[in-house]
């Protein structure tokens, strides 16, 4: 992981670091409200001019994030793009995926309850709810299951590392199964003692001035990384998602990578657009799986989830082989 560029964000953004760690029960019952203010923030600045006119370079997703302004960091990218489908349908537009300058763009349907309407689940099932055992996360518990079955996780543990984990969550604005896909592509589910020379841990801490293991307090001896426990390290995932300003990008599986990659490839926001990546990364990760081609956010989420499949589906099956030879 790199956050090379980091300073260059913050002076974008202007957003300066949180001081508090701990997230406290009373933004757990706000969160929602602050979503509504700054969305209706977002409408009221643009709801002058509902109707642009296309310019050479625009696309329909970058008109929306525009006309949402702040609060398009509210939705993941794929609330994003259903939005802006909306925006074609309603201006006569057969491809969302391409206009033409001249074109005229009715954002009407950008409306602050629209908006939120797409948004409500996700807020409703992470950060309004605060009994953390009843969030869903198939993908994160199997992940745990299997990390306690290969001795990663203690059995001990593993309800407090799940518990973490969707403190993070909503802390750091990202989904507790994408979270589970992260770790399972960078140390096959959050094995604390994953290492490649030069990277490790459960999202890889690497090493290097401005890099993972320094943003996390190790950077002085990062291979001591590989003696702390899962639960240790994600105290350093925290602090790394605060110094790279997790919460301020979409909450999708997409930034989330790559603020553990590259957070400065980021800001590149179209789904299919190659991404500013140094260095040879899992086949996975590229269009076509071919490692002599581009990394998109499309090709990061197709093999995130695909790496996901196949990791889990052969624990399950080697269980039910261990549950049938056990009868």
């Amino acid at each position: 992981m790199q956050i090379k560029h980091y300073q260059t964000e913050q002076a974008i953004t202007g957003v300066k670091p949180q001081g508090v760690r701990s997230r406290e029960q009373g933004d757990t019952a706000t969160s929602f409200k602050g979503a509504l203010s700054e969305a209706t923030a977002g409408a009221t600045a643009g709801s002058a001019d509902k109707a642009v006119t296309v310019k050479q370079g625009d696309t329909l997703l970058g008109l929306t994030r525009g006309y949402l302004g702040q609060s398009a960091s509210q939705f993941s990218a794929s609330q994003l793009y259903n939005m802006a489908k909306n925006v074609a349908r309603d201006s006569g537009i057969h491809n969302p995926d391409r206009i033409v300058p001249g074109q005229t763009v009715n954002l009407s349907s950008l409306s602050t309850l629209a908006a939120l309407k797409l948004r409500q689940p996700v807020v409703e099932n992470v950060q309004m709810n605060t009994s953390a055992s009843t969030v869903s996360t198939p993908v994160l518990d199997k992940t745990l299951a299997r990390a306690v079955s290969k001795g990663y996780v203690s059995n001990a543990d593993e309800g407090a590392v799940r518990e973490k984990i969707l403190s993070l969550s909503a802390r750091h604005n990202f989904s507790p199964d994408d979270f589970a896909h992260l770790t399972l592509m960078e140390s096959d589910g959050m094995n604390p003692r994953a290492s490649n020379g030069n990277c490790h841990g459960i999202i890889q801490f690497c090493d290097g001035a401005n890099r993972g293991a320094a943003s996390a307090g190790m950077g002085s001896n990062p291979k001591a990384i590989l003696s702390k426990s899962v639960l240790e390290q994600l105290d350093m995932v925290d602090r790394y998602f605060d110094d790279t300003r997790l919460k301020d990008h979409a909450g999708s599986l997409d930034n989330l990578y790559l603020t553990v990659l590259t957070p400065s490839a980021r800001s590149e926001t179209r789904p299919d657009a190659p991404l500013n990546i140094s260095g040879r990364q899992a086949s996975h990760l590229y269009e076509g799986r071919d490692q002599n081609g581009v990394i998109t956010r499309n090709s990061i989420i197709a093999g995130l989830k695909q790496n996901a499949r196949a990791r889990l589906a052969e624990f399950s099956t080697n269980l039910a082989r261990a549950e049938e030879a056990d009868k």
